[in-house]
């Protein structure tokens, strides 16, 4: 894909509620699943894989199928370590944005629930689900059309010479579409990111925003890339502190990112 698509798929990419009952050419699938396993995770030491299931296949192994039926459900698996749960989200999200260049529809599916006795034998852990196929829906035509907080809500700090990738990590997908995730840019041109705390401890909202934090990073890299900026992500320690706020990650930008890579 080239860098004005990057840009493009993450301004068009919208969660699609209907899909067509025809099943996607097998050279599709292989291609996507060729570019979701070249892909470097931005949190190492965790293994990870994916299927990729029509829909009965899916239904055989579930305990609560998805809300949506679609074609192809992309199922994101991942060993239990800390940021295994961002890790899915950003593998996820990537192949949505994927998706979107192709002219393929998505929805995320976090109500999934895979049964471990029906689950195929020797699988990693399940952790979520990305619906798609062809759809009658329309893809977003303009930035404006998504239902998301401004910038001012969600970004702090030095805002502006950021505001590109800002931008692309506030049209990335949540959970219920409640828009947990937080950003501050520091002095030294750093993006810290961070999930809001849940309200009486919810351990699914927090699963799920943990999610939504690797989805975000998704659509930081992704724009980082396309504008041509050296990225990577840290885990900074001690962490860095923001209200009571939960730390993330920090995507490091320019010179920054060849700091103790």
């Amino acid at each position: 894909m080239s860098m004005l698509n990057n840009i493009t798929n993450i301004t068009k990419r919208r969660t699609f509620r209907s899909f067509k009952d025809e099943e996607l050419r097998g050279e599709v699938l292989d291609e996507l699943s060729d570019f979701l396993s070249s892909l470097c995770m931005p949190f190492d030491g965790i293994d990870w894989n994916f299927d990729t299931l029509p829909y009965m296949d899916l239904m055989r192994i579930s305990m609560r199928g998805p809300g949506v039926k679609a074609p192809h459900y992309l199922l994101l698996r991942a060993e239990k370590k800390a940021y295994s749960l961002q890790n899915s989200g950003y593998l996820g999200e990537m192949a949505a944005l994927w998706l979107t260049g192709q002219g393929i529809g998505s929805c995320w599916q976090g109500g999934v629930a895979i049964s471990p006795h029906e689950d195929f034998p020797d699988s990693l852990p399940y952790v979520s689900t990305l619906a798609f196929g062809m759809s009658d829906e329309p893809f977003r035509a303009d930035a404006s059309e998504a239902q998301r907080q401004p910038l001012d809500s969600i970004a702090f700090g030095q805002i502006e010479p950021h505001r590109p990738l800002l931008e692309a990590a506030r049209l990335a997908p949540s959970y219920f579409n409640r828009q947990k995730i937080r950003f501050v840019c520091d002095d030294r041109g750093d993006i810290h990111i961070y999930r809001k705390k849940v309200m009486l401890n919810n351990p699914v909202f927090s699963y799920q925003d943990c999610v939504s934090a690797g989805a975000s990073i998704a659509h930081l890299q992704t724009a980082a890339d396309a504008l041509g900026l050296p990225n990577r992500f840290a885990i900074l320690k001690p962490s860095p502190g923001f209200k009571r706020y939960l730390y993330q990650a920090t995507l490091k930008l320019g010179s920054n990112a060849a700091e103790n890579a």
